[in-house]
């Protein structure tokens, strides 16, 4: 959530600031590449742009140290990095100038990380333990999981990018929406499944609200 509310800040920005000014033109939106693919980022300044720019950043979401440095060259900027395993399966994208009159943005372009064929699913794990306690009603707790993979890599598992499922065994006790957020509804106990592929995991869930 935070992430599409960050880059949801950006992309308003950008659209006030003139953000085609800068235009990403690598990588192509919606391209799908591999853990351990190099991307090439590439920026360009759109024809007529007249502003001085002093550098440009690529802002590239839930990976560090990716570009960190300035890039200085003109009209073209790029830079290239490789996809470390238990990369996100969607990444977004950004590039941003430093100008004299304030910074200009690109669009936001989104890639695909898929993993190799070799790599299989073996089993998936809560980050948050195997038993959630509410203590008052209406109250939410977001469901995080983990897949652990053949290669001994933990990736994240998120609906929507990955076939991620959540359903609760009493939705009186406990509901669970597509994106694994859980609302207390009721005292009692119940459970939540949680699948992926032939993968379950079962997290035990107590409502128990203060008095």
């Amino acid at each position: 959530m935070q992430k599409i509310m960050f880059f949801s800040l950006i992309y308003i920005l950008a659209i006030v600031q003139s953000s085609q000014a800068l235009v990403l033109t690598s990588p192509q939106h919606g391209a799908t590449f591999k853990e351990d693919d190099s991307i090439k980022l590439v920026a360009e300044l759109s024809p007529g742009q007249t502003e001085l720019i002093e550098s440009v950043r690529f802002i590239v979401s839930e990976l560090a140290d990716v570009c960190p440095n300035k890039i200085q060259t003109h009209p073209r900027y790029e830079c290239s990095f490789i996809l470390p395993p238990g990369s996100p399966r969607t990444i977004s994208i950004m590039a941003y100038a430093v100008t004299s009159i304030g910074p200009i943005y690109s669009q936001e372009v989104n890639i695909n990380v898929a993993l190799p064929s070799a790599i299989t699913l073996q089993a998936l794990k809560s980050m948050m333990g195997n038993r959630y306690y509410f203590s008052r009603l209406t109250q939410k707790r977001q469901i995080y999981i983990q897949g652990i993979y053949s290669d001994g890599v933990e990736r994240d598992l998120e609906k929507g990018e990955t076939g991620t499922t959540y359903t609760s065994s009493n939705e009186k006790i406990v509901t669970v929406n597509a994106d694994g957020l859980a609302t207390a509804i009721g005292a009692g106990t119940a459970q939540i499944t949680v699948r992926n592929g032939d993968k379950k995991l079962v997290i035990d869930v107590v409502v128990q609200p203060k008095r």
